[in-house]
């Protein structure tokens, strides 16, 4: 009966030192990619059959925001799809879009990568997602992968690629 609670203890310290191990994301860190030049494409994988990878035109406008970044989706062929979101940086800054961060670290070309990694539904089904983001002066890219519970291989759900 205790090796269950020793074994769930032990796995909450760990998760809690892994996190302690990822730098604080700070508002600094996203001013790179504030600008309204931004174009490149959504490629999603269709919700319906025949299930396939659709890729449709997107352009991105980022600006500051309280703790964060406002970003302008704009998709030139689907206008009535246009959306606004805010991508809020956790007051400890150890969480971003309100999930926790796995990584933050800072590539070549001044390029920030963060990871999320969270439980979330797909299709109906329970499953892991992990969001990537790449955030830089040229380049920015936003990705979300999928892992079904049960299973180990994950999918790529839809991925955001812009330059400029």
């Amino acid at each position: 009966m205790k090796l269950p609670v020793i074994t769930a203890l032990a796995a909450i310290l760990t998760g809690a030192s892994a996190m302690a191990d990822v730098p604080k994301l700070t508002q600094a860190d996203l001013s790179t990619v504030i600008g309204d030049d931004w174009t490149g494409q959504l490629t999603y994988l269709n919700y319906q059959a025949p299930f396939n990878d659709v890729t449709i035109r997107a352009d991105l406008q980022a600006a500051a925001a309280d703790n964060g970044l406002k970003l302008d989706y704009i998709y030139p062929d689907e206008p009535q799809a246009n959306s606004t979101i805010i991508a809020e940086i956790g007051a400890d800054g150890l969480s971003f879009m309100g999930e926790p961060i796995v990584a933050n670290e800072t590539l070549e070309n001044d390029v920030r990568l963060i990871k999320t990694a969270f439980a979330c539904e797909d299709m109906g089904r329970a499953a892991q997602c992990e969001m990537t983001y790449q955030f830089g002066p040229s380049e920015l890219q936003i990705k979300k992968m999928v892992t079904y519970d049960g299973e180990a291989e994950a999918f790529r759900r839809n991925e955001y690629v812009f330059t400029r």
